[in-house]
């Protein structure tokens, strides 16, 4: 017997269904072992599925459950023929949907019926649909509606048009179910196959799910007899995968310096073998160890700006299991004349959240009154992505944030840690950086999962003692940004004593340009008007409208202003841009236009195609425009200006947003 849940695990890791199925002929126990985060993501998804069945027959849906006892043969057929005949009857909803064809079992979470289109069934069909706690869908929640779609086609004669997932927040995303048929029957496919010629020989790879995954001990344990490659700190799978196949299978072996690996440029090749040198040297000496890396302008120990009196230390804690996520708890370790002191603003609901939000931004916009000079040091892309999802699901402290960006307030010395120096750790979390500045944590909690689950914990009981345990972690953690602040400055410090004086990053203006600000008055003048006292439905709705092309375009200058800041080898890794770049030559000529082409690692995901625009992210400028991408031998030609003396780019990132300032000035003479 086949299932959605057994195919989603193949796609995850093949390792782990060949584990499964040595357990279920019996060939070996599974793990035991004790998984709090586990059990509480499980226990919660069951409750936001009850709440989902709830709210719908709130609505008045007619609903019917498939209640079945017993297990094996019998009662998976009891469990489908009883769907059928919930599906004939032609209720609104179905909750716990069970299929079987003597070889594919499944349950769905619910079927919902559609009148627009017609079945076997008569004037209607049902549509699967399934309650997810994440924010977004998932591809594995997209393989388990697409199995519940084709026995559901098999029932009632035709495919559903969507499936559908109710996420976390409440709100439910539905997606065309002819857009991911493929991708499931590949899937699908694949895994029958391996199923059919037995598990084979499988080995276990690291991926996400290992964080979550019972065997996970077991297979890092051979990882380790393998001495396998995957323990380099940031090498890639698709990096590993060449490496093999030019022998190079250990870390020691990496460690010595291969020869060239095709498909790997030297200089990354140079970068991985050192990571795995000073690694192999700490397994050695038992001592953790660190190089610094040749400085560059602005990045790395160079992008450190000059400590302050004014400097915020800043970390969040986050609850993925509230409903739509929450964030519930802004820890900030401020500099004083004495020792370091912390504050902390909790939420705990979304008004709390609205409110602790606009507190934190509160707090750092008086201290850049009173330190200009200030920065707010965070570890990660979690903060500033987190602050800007707040502002706009809140609709608040925009200016003030936007002010805080467009300074470069926030220092993420995520970034710092990875362009300034190599450290022999086999990961750069935090945590694992830990050593070389501070001793060992001696917290309650112990890591992000544990806080959520502390936290989880307080929602049922309410404990204080939980909350006090969750903030001593949080303080922890803000008290570990200083600590490694104060290690980098030092690491900052041997540059200047070998290299001489370094400059500090230049100072970025905070205030919009007078463009910017003429458009804000002239907004803020007409939302004010429509806002007033008295205003009809119709002036709210267009108040509301004001400034909407300026808010939508926020996330693509973001992300532009992102990209310009990565390296080439950051870029490697984005899926939109293409990086990487070899000039060949000039390959076709106009009447005042050269054609350029350009060789890239045909293994490279990434979105320009024919006829884009692209930008050059080292010059923030127009690269040309993309006259031809050959992807499968890894060839681009731009058209460029003839007379052009910009140098060639490097990488290409997407364009910046459609320029929509006529649209925003119609809207207000509207």
């Amino acid at each position: 017997m086949l299932t959605p849940s057994q195919l989603v695990t193949f796609s995850w890791c093949r390792h782990l269904v060949a584990l499964e199925q040595a357990v279920a002929r019996g060939e070996r126990a599974a793990p035991g072992r004790a998984d709090p985060e586990r059990d509480l993501f499980a226990r919660r998804g069951r409750e936001h599925e009850a709440r989902v069945l709830e709210r719908l027959r709130a609505e008045g849906r007619q609903v019917a459950e498939v209640m079945v006892a017993g297990e094996g043969a019998d009662a998976l057929e009891r469990g489908a023929a009883l769907t059928r005949e919930a599906m004939r009857s032609g209720v609104d909803v179905i909750a716990q949907a069970r299929f079987f064809d003597g070889r594919w079992a499944g349950a769905a979470d619910f079927l919902w019926r559609r009148d627009h289109r017609t079945s076997a069934l008569g004037d209607f069909s049902y549509e699967p649909a399934d309650a997810k706690l994440a924010r977004h869908v998932k591809p594995a929640t997209l393989l388990q509606l697409c199995a519940y779609a084709e026995q559901l086609a098999s029932v009632q004669g035709v495919a559903p048009e969507h499936l559908h997932v109710v996420l976390g927040d409440g709100t439910t995303r539905s997606i065309p179910h002819a857009s991911v048929a493929a991708f499931y029957r590949r899937v699908k496919a694949a895994f029958e196959a391996s199923v059919a010629a037995g598990a084979g020989q499988t080995y276990p790879e690291p991926n996400d799910h290992c964080a979550v995954c019972h065997w996970s001990a077991e297979c890092e344990a051979q990882r380790r007899r393998d001495d396998h490659l995957s323990l380099v700190a940031d090498l890639r799978r698709e990096q590993e995968a060449r490496l093999r196949t030019a022998g190079v299978t250990t870390v020691e072996a990496l460690a010595r310096g291969p020869s060239p690996v095709r498909g790997l440029g030297p200089a990354t090749l140079a970068r991985l073998s050192a990571q795995a040198r000073l690694q192999v040297a700490q397994r050695r000496s038992g001592r953790i160890q660190w190089e610094l890396l040749p400085p560059e302008p602005a990045r790395g120990l160079l992008a450190l700006p000059a400590p302050t009196r004014g400097d915020v230390f800043f970390d969040m804690e986050a609850d993925p299991l509230v409903t739509g996520g929450l964030e519930y708890l802004f820890g900030v370790v401020e500099e004083t004349d004495g020792a370091p002191a912390y504050r902390a603003f909790w939420a705990h609901d979304r008004a709390a959240e609205r409110r602790a939000f606009e507190r934190f931004v509160d707090f750092v916009t008086v201290r850049l009154a009173a330190h200009p000079d200030m920065h707010v040091y965070h570890y990660g892309a979690y903060e500033p992505a987190a602050l800007k999802r707040l502002m706009g699901v809140h609709g608040t402290r925009e200016r003030e944030l936007d002010a805080m960006l467009r300074g470069q307030v926030l220092v993420d010395l995520h970034r710092v840690v990875r362009h300034g120096v190599r450290v022999s750790q086999e990961s750069y979390s935090i945590k694992m950086l830990e050593p070389l500045y501070r001793e060992a944590r001696t917290t309650v909690v112990a890591g992000g999962l544990g806080s959520v689950v502390a936290y989880e914990e307080w929602r049922e009981s309410g404990e204080t003692r939980r909350l006090e345990e969750i903030e001593a972690y949080n303080r922890d953690d803000c008290r570990s940004l200083v600590g490694l602040r104060d290690w980098l400055e030092e690491r900052r410090a041997d540059i200047e004593r070998r290299d001489g004086p370094q400059a500090r990053p230049v100072a970025v203006e905070r205030a919009p340009s007078p463009a910017v600000l003429a458009s804000e008055s002239a907004e803020d003048e007409v939302t004010a008007a429509l806002s007033a006292a008295g205003a009809s439905e119709p002036q709210a709705l267009l108040a509301h409208l004001v400034g909407w092309h300026r808010r939508e375009a926020k996330p693509e200058w973001w992300m532009w202003f992102h990209r310009r800041s990565l390296g080439p080898d950051e870029l490697v890794e984005d899926t939109e841009a293409l990086s990487g770049l070899e000039y060949v030559g000039v390959a076709g000529k106009g009447s005042r236009s050269l054609v350029h082409e350009y060789r890239f690692d045909p293994q490279q995901e990434h979105r320009i195609g024919a006829g884009d625009k692209p930008d050059d992210p080292a010059t923030g400028q127009g690269a040309g425009e993309v006259v031809s991408v050959d992807n499968t031998r890894g060839f681009i030609r731009l058209k460029r200006s003839a007379f052009s003396d910009k140098p060639h780019p490097r990488a290409l990132i997407p364009a910046g947003p459609i320029e929509t300032s006529a649209q925003r000035d119609a809207l207000l003479r509207i």
